[in-house]
């Protein structure tokens, strides 16, 4: 167990997807309206679950901030295409300062330190925004910052910026406010979700064991046994009640891994959400559709009773 947590996803989407959801996201999803982002041009919509995780669809309306605006943590988002492009992690039982702190001096033990990757995290930044109802909403934001170490795989595979391990996202204002998960309307979903299962991380096969690492230094996490020859699990907590995620970092070894990974970078590739069983059965995992973004989610059903 650790003090980590899921905290949300982040799938960039256009502003015709934002403004008219397609049928795979409202057949199976309550949406929220979200707001607006202070000092960029930038807005969300979420998809809030009853662990306290969310899925947000993250939109820029206008021309994204430059990458030289660090005040504004979400640049980063701004040379990206669409589809599943980073998540979010928090702990409720330290600051961000604090956080941040335990997180680099984990990265700076051992002979090989970051793995060899070349990660650190920065300062907290804020951010905020206000909601339709004018309640304005606080948080702090500390993002990896990147250097190239000695196993840090070839700019090649860091298409259009480099986001290959996920970012902290810690509240100021109250963690409701943010993320209503004690609203039952709001996630309450047809699809019958309850919350996030799994985020895969799609790595070069060579590197599958220091991702893993500093995946475990990261979330705080010890590697339990590959569920493959290929890929490793680590577990992860959620913000509310007893059930746990994971993070499964995954080795690219089909050509449509690789072909994947080349195109969209190393990091963040599917995410899976978990289905309350509706009676007796094995698990069952499903795509949301065959193309396009909705090909990397997927429903997964545990098993019944």
């Amino acid at each position: 167990m650790t003090s980590t947590q899921q905290d949300h996803i982040v799938l960039l989407v256009d502003t015709p997807f934002f403004e008219n959801l397609p049928a795979w996201v409202t057949d199976n999803f309550t949406v929220t309206t979200g707001g607006y982002h202070d000092g960029q041009p930038s807005r969300n919509k979420l998809v809030i679950f009853e662990d306290g995780s969310y899925l947000e669809f993250f939109n820029w309306y206008d021309t994204p901030p430059s990458l030289d605006k660090e005040n504004l943590p979400m640049r980063f988002w701004g040379p990206k295409p669409p589809g599943l492009i980073d998540f979010a992690i928090t702990d409720t039982t330290h600051s961000a300062e604090e956080s941040v702190g335990a997180v680099n001096e984990c990265l700076s033990e051992g002979p090989e330190k970051d793995a060899g990757l070349g990660v650190q995290f920065g300062k907290p930044i804020a951010g905020s925004h206000k909601k339709a109802d004018g309640v304005e909403i606080k948080w702090k934001v500390t993002r990896p910052e990147f250097s190239q170490g000695a196993k840090t795989p070839g700019a090649e595979l860091f298409t259009n910026g480099r986001i290959d391990v996920p970012f902290f996202c810690h509240d100021v204002t109250p963690r409701t406010n943010r993320v209503p998960y004690k609203d039952e309307k709001k996630m309450t979903h047809p699809c019958g979700t309850v919350g996030i299962a799994t985020c895969e991380i799609l790595v070069p096969k060579h590197l599958h064991a220091e991702y893993a690492r500093i995946y475990s230094k990261i979330l705080g996490s010890s590697i339990q046994s590959a569920t493959g020859q290929n890929s490793h699990t680590l577990d992860i907590g959620v913000p509310e009640g007893p059930v746990r995620s994971t993070v499964v970092v995954r080795a690219a070894e089909t050509e449509h891994d690789v072909k994947r990974m080349q195109e969209r970078g190393v990091g963040f590739s599917d995410l899976v959400i978990a289905i309350k069983p509706n009676g007796p059965g094995g698990e069952v995992r499903c795509q949301l559709g065959s193309t396009g973004i909705e090909s990397t989610i997927w429903l997964e059903t545990s098993k019944g009773e």
